[in-house]
């Protein structure tokens, strides 16, 4: 037995002696998992890398972007830089329409008589209008008709046409003199250009009331002329527009100046007194401003439409509109439906297809020589929603270049999501 241990002994020192050992596995080594950057820095680093394009050489730009819910700022550069809105000047517009005159404001075009006239015989008739911005021909043919099942036959005096509603100033502060004149008034439509001679378009509406009458077997002895509703005439026939909500669609969707400028000199007219001017309508904007924000940044607004480059504004107060009007239950359907779509509507029908901002931001575009400008809301991979305003000015040519800058921008907010990718 002793024989046998020491025999064991010699064995295990000599397999030890040979180096022979028994290996036990090695650990596997695991990578740590790889974190990517944050998101918000990655989006400013996106966006730092689009405002180095060569535009900007000469370019001047101004950006914000809020989070609607909380007020975060997800970015900005140069946001107190005044720059020309353009038309994103109608998202203000806009704005105070609907807070001011509510959503189911209607336009109205009213036919009156006399008081004291005879049921089928009557001396003046007085067509008025209030600034309705889509009056068309046929609501005219519309108010003849009413006239006619009233049992009036014969109109002995004349087609007096009251344009009182709103003030004599056909053309806005600081237009250019090479852009298409509007000569606006408060009997206007669009499709039937003023009456030769007198460059008035109410005369016109007028002279086709007459010509409607007459077609339809009433008789007119007198002439179309201008004139005022005597205060004891009474309504004969009356047309409403649509709602405001709808025109509100019909003027941002496709950037209408028309509508925008007889709906500024409107707001005017309601909230400081007739007649509408535009300065009135400048004061019941600034007036709402100071409501919803207090005390606003520098800014200056002289029309409805943006034409005009008296205009003022920046980033920072386009961002605090929208996201006023996001958080306010009562106005945000109407405004927020009211904005081009990205990809599928409005000014914005070709811009930003097959790339994730389409269908899904919205916004007013503003264009003018040397001036883009594109403001609305954005959401995100997350379903957060960005109240964004980008303002690019002092440029020469196209405004192609400046269009791509904001397009990215947009579609980068779209992609935007707080997740941070883990990857193992």
């Amino acid at each position: 037995m002793k024989n046998y241990a020491i025999l064991l002994i010699c064995v295990a020192l000599l397999f030890s002696g040979c180096g022979i050992s028994v290996l036990k596995p090695k650990p596997v080594q695991t990578q740590p998992p790889t974190v990517s950057a944050d998101p918000l820095e990655k989006l400013h680093t996106d966006i730092d890398a689009v405002l180095q394009e060569a535009l900007f050489t000469t370019a001047s730009i101004g950006i914000k972007i809020v989070a609607v819910e909380t007020g975060e700022v997800i970015y900005e550069k140069n946001p107190f830089k005044l720059h020309h809105p353009a038309s994103t000047t109608k998202l203000f517009t806009a704005a105070t329409a609907l807070a001011k005159l509510g959503s189911d404001y209607r336009f109205e075009t009213t036919v009156y008589v006399d008081a004291e006239v005879d049921t089928q015989v009557a001396g003046n008739i007085y067509l008025k209008g209030r600034a309705d911005p889509v009056l068309q021909p046929q609501d005219i043919v519309k108010l003849a008709d009413v006239l006619l099942e009233s049992g009036v036959k014969s109109i002995q005096g004349d087609i007096l046409v009251d344009t009182t509603y709103l003030d004599t100033v056909r053309e806005g502060p600081g237009w250019m003199w090479d852009d298409r004149p509007l000569r606006i008034s408060a009997l206007s439509i669009r499709q039937i250009e003023p009456e030769p001679g007198t460059r008035s378009r109410a005369l016109a509406c007028g002279y086709l009331l007459k010509n409607e009458l007459i077609e339809k077997g009433i008789e007119v002895t007198g002439d179309v002329v201008p004139g005022t509703v005597p205060l004891d005439a009474r309504t004969a026939a009356k047309h409403l527009s649509p709602p405001l909500a709808d025109i509100i669609k019909l003027m941002n969707k496709p950037s209408d100046n028309w509508i925008a400028e007889l709906l500024f000199k409107t707001i005017g007219a309601e909230v400081m007194g007739e007649p509408g001017t535009w300065q009135k309508g400048r004061d019941a904007v600034n007036e709402f401003l100071e409501e919803i924000i207090g005390e606003p940044p520098a800014h200056r607004f002289v029309d409805g439409s943006g034409l005009s480059r008296y205009n003022l504004l920046n980033a920072e107060l386009l961002t605090k509109l929208l996201v006023y009007m996001y958080q306010n239950f009562e106005l945000m359907p109407e405004y927020v439906a009211s904005l081009p779509i990205a990809g599928v509507d409005g000014t914005l029908s070709h811009r930003m297809q097959g790339v994730s901002a389409e269908k899904v931001l919205r916004a007013k575009t503003g264009t003018l020589s040397g001036v883009s400008a594109l403001a609305g809301y954005a959401v995100t991979a997350d379903d957060e929603v960005f109240a964004f305003g980008i303002l690019i000015s002092h440029y020469v040519g196209s405004a192609i270049p400046a269009r791509d800058i904001q397009d990215q921008i947009g579609n980068y907010l779209t992609e935007f999501s707080r997740r941070v990718e883990v990857t193992e």
